[in-house]
């Protein structure tokens, strides 16, 4: 007599990564919520997990330290700039102003934080967002604007467009803290742009007629 095994197919790669990125997804929104709601340095692991429903084992192997969900948050709002520079590049007969790009990301990184405010507030006043921002890469689509703006002769081919890209968002990155640090004393979107102008005219007046 012959023993039959009966076993269920192994699950398709597919399904496991819509399943493990659906599992993390959770998280990182229950995670989210939750610093919003209840502080970062209140909110623990076993809250996180609760309120994904997954153990907080689960929770662990997805974000190992609990900063870990801010620096994705943080890496989330670049990759979006990313895209939709990506998008814009393709959709484009020709590449608009460089200057105006880097205006319209500024704008949206500005209506980000606007919509997130009581999480970027929180963040900023448990002293984990700087930090977070640190450990992030200056978006790329900074640097692909500026790139373009050296290619079409609107920005001095002889400045590396790392070295701009970096120089706007250390900008941002500072009036962001000061906007969160006054409680919205002022327009976000207005002192980026502001900012954006002093950088690309320069402050000085050298050159300038009388």
């Amino acid at each position: 007599m012959s023993a039959t095994t009966s076993e269920e197919p192994d699950e398709p790669t597919d399904r496991r990564t819509r399943r493990r990125d659906a599992t993390r997804e959770r998280l990182l929104t229950a995670a989210l919520e939750l610093f919003a709601a209840k502080g970062y340095a209140a909110t623990t692991y076993d809250h996180i997990a609760e309120r994904a429903d997954v153990g907080r084992q689960t929770a662990f192997n997805h974000f190992r330290r609990k900063e870990d969900f801010v620096i994705t948050w943080v890496r989330r709002r670049h990759e979006l700039l990313d895209r939709r520079d990506a998008a814009d590049a393709v959709d484009a007969t020709e590449p608009g102003p460089a200057i105006e790009t880097l205006a319209d990301e500024l704008r949206t990184l500005a209506d980000l934080n606007e919509r997130d405010y009581a999480l970027a507030k929180e963040l900023h006043d448990s002293g984990v967002l700087h930090g977070a921002i640190d450990l992030g890469a200056t978006p790329r689509a900074f640097v692909a604007a500026v790139d373009r703006g050296r290619h079409n002769g609107e920005i001095r081919a002889d400045l590396d467009a790392q070295t701009i890209a970096d120089l706007l968002f250390d900008g941002y990155v500072t009036a962001l803290s000061r906007w969160l640090q006054s409680d919205r004393g002022f327009p976000l979107a207005e002192a980026l742009l502001t900012r954006l102008d002093v950088l690309a005219t320069g402050f000085t007046t050298r050159g300038v007629p009388d």
